[in-house]
């Protein structure tokens, strides 16, 4: 998830101190009197507490000037926010600020959010006050989960493949009593090998999602604060790759 300069650096790949260290701590499930603060990776209906509930969405410049973007990805973020903010209508305020700060200082009402994936993140939505942070939401596991799970390993290793079966055994993910679908955990041997040497497989083109006039403003407004000298990207920005809305997630599941 991009980042706002103003919530600070963490570092990547750290792990943390347990021990009174507030963005560990157990966060309430959920507040539905609120409105809800949704970033750019908790778009999902999952992410609200009623289906009418209030949102807040912020669209912050800073967070691409922070670090060069590759094009396509800046593009695939702003216009997933503006089709959640064109779907929700009234039922949302869609501010484009500069900071993360500077829209959530004209809050005026009970605000919540998700506990956010990043530690920089979490750490500057619980440096405010007025911010109420529920558990993350959009993983298998939950945050205590995994706290259980790793304080069971006791002294052996942990890998993210053993929490991986963990949880294929715990939710009966492709299983067949205990043991795995086929035989086999995984197929990462399987695609370790090379891709054919003229690039081509043997298998359908896939869906591509069509644009529309939302995309058409998202590339402008890039251009233009590239050119402003706002920010810089790396890499070209094409026809867009990935869906940015539920329905076009949903549809590109169904006919993979």
């Amino acid at each position: 998830m991009p980042q706002d300069p103003a919530v600070g650096h963490g570092v990547p790949g750290m792990p943390r101190p347990a021990e009174a260290d507030p963005a560990l701590a157990a966060f309430p499930a959920q507040a539905p009197a609120t409105r809800r603060w949704c970033f750019a990776d908790q778009l999902g209906p999952h992410f609200l507490d009623r289906p009418d509930q209030p949102v807040l969405l912020i669209e912050s410049k800073a967070v691409f000037a922070r670090r060069r973007f590759h094009r396509q990805k800046a593009h695939l973020v702003l216009s997933a926010l503006r089709h959640r903010a064109a779907e929700l209508g009234d039922q949302a305020e869609f501010a484009q600020v500069r900071t993360y700060a500077e829209a959530l200082d004209r809050v005026r009402e009970p605000l919540s959010v998700c506990a956010p994936t990043t530690w920089s993140s979490r750490d500057h939505v619980l440096r405010r006050p007025d911010l109420t942070v529920l558990a993350a939401r959009g993983f298998v596991a939950t945050q205590e989960e995994f706290a259980g799970w790793a304080e069971g390993r006791g002294r052996r290793r942990l890998l993210m493949e053993d929490f991986y079966r963990d949880n294929r055994r715990r939710h009966d993910v492709l299983m067949d009593g205990a043991e795995p679908v086929g035989g086999r955990w995984n197929l990462d041997h399987d695609n370790r090998e090379p891709p054919p040497s003229d690039g081509r497989l043997a298998v359908p083109e896939p869906w591509w999602p069509e644009e529309d006039e939302i995309d058409a403003q998202v590339r402008a407004d890039l251009d233009r604060w590239a050119a402003d000298g706002d920010v810089a990207f790396v890499g070209d920005d094409g026809p867009r790759l990935f869906p940015v809305t539920r329905e076009e997630a949903l549809y590109r599941w169904r006919t993979r």
